[in-house]
C-alpha cells in the first residue's frame, strides 16, 4: 500500500485539476457563487485583520486600553466568524452542486471537501504592543495622578484655610463679646453710684443733739 500511494494521490490531483478545467464547472452558476462567496470572505478577513491593525495603535493611546483593545479583538472575530460562514457556505455549495454532477455522469465519489479549510494565519493575528504608544499611555497615566494630587492638595489647603478663618472669626466674635460685657458692667456700676449718691444728698440732715 505504501507503494502504491504516491500514484494514487497523482490520480486523485489529475481528477482535482481535469474537474476545475472543466468548462462546463468554470459557467456553473453554483460553482461561481461559491467562488463568489469565497471571494467576499477573503474580503473580510482582510478588513478584519486592517482594521485590527489600525485600531491597536489608538487604543493605546487612550485611558482604558485593554477595554478598546478587547472590543477591537470581538469587532475582528465577529468579522471573521461572518467570512468562516460565508466559506462553509461556499463549500457546502460546491459539494452540492458536485454531488448532483456526479449522479448525473453516473459517479457517486467527489473530490469536493466537505468542510472549509480553517485559515489559521488570519485567526493567529497577535497583537503586537507598540512601545511609543505604551509611553505615552502611561505618561498620560503618571500625569492623571499627578492632576488629581494636585487636586486633593489644593482642597485640603482652601479646607486648612476657611478653618483657620472661622476659629479667628470666633476669635474675634469672643473678643468683642466680652468688651461689651465689661463696658455694661461699668455702666452699670456707674448709674448705680450716681443713683445712691442722688439718694444720699435727697436725705434730710439729722438734728444736732442739745447739749
Amino acid at each position: 500500500m505504501p507503494r502504491l500511494l504516491p500514484p494514487l494521490l497523482l490520480l486523485a490531483l489529475a481528477c482535482g485539476n481535469a474537474t476545475a478545467a472543466d468548462p462546463a464547472t468554470e459557467s456553473n452558476p453554483e460553482f461561481q457563487r461559491a467562488t463568489r462567496l469565497r471571494a467576499e470572505a477573503k474580503t473580510l478577513r482582510q478588513q478584519a485583520n486592517e482594521t485590527l491593525a489600525a485600531e491597536t495603535p489608538k487604543c493605546y493611546a487612550r485611558f482604558q486600553v485593554n477595554r478598546c483593545l478587547n472590543q477591537a479583538k470581538e469587532a475582528q472575530l465577529e468579522t471573521l466568524k461572518k467570512a468562516r460562514e460565508l466559506e462553509a457556505e461556499a463549500s457546502h455549495t460546491e459539494l452540492a452542486e458536485k454531488q448532483r454532477l456526479a449522479a448525473e455522469r453516473g459517479r457517486t465519489s467527489t473530490d469536493a471537501p466537505t468542510l472549509p479549510a480553517e485559515p489559521a494565519a488570519a485567526e493567529a493575528f497577535e497583537i503586537h504592543p507598540d512601545p511609543m504608544a505604551e509611553g505615552t499611555r502611561r505618561q498620560r497615566e503618571a500625569d492623571a495622578i499627578r492632576a488629581q494630587e494636585a487636586q486633593r492638595a489644593e482642597r485640603q489647603q482652601k479646607d486648612e484655610q476657611k478653618a483657620k478663618e472661622r476659629a479667628q472669626a470666633q476669635a474675634e466674635a469672643k473678643a468683642r463679646a466680652e468688651t461689651a460685657a465689661r463696658d455694661r458692667a461699668r455702666y452699670e456700676e456707674r448709674i448705680r453710684k450716681r443713683e445712691a449718691q442722688k439718694a444720699e444728698d435727697a436725705a434730710p440732715e439729722a438734728p444736732k443733739p442739745a447739749n
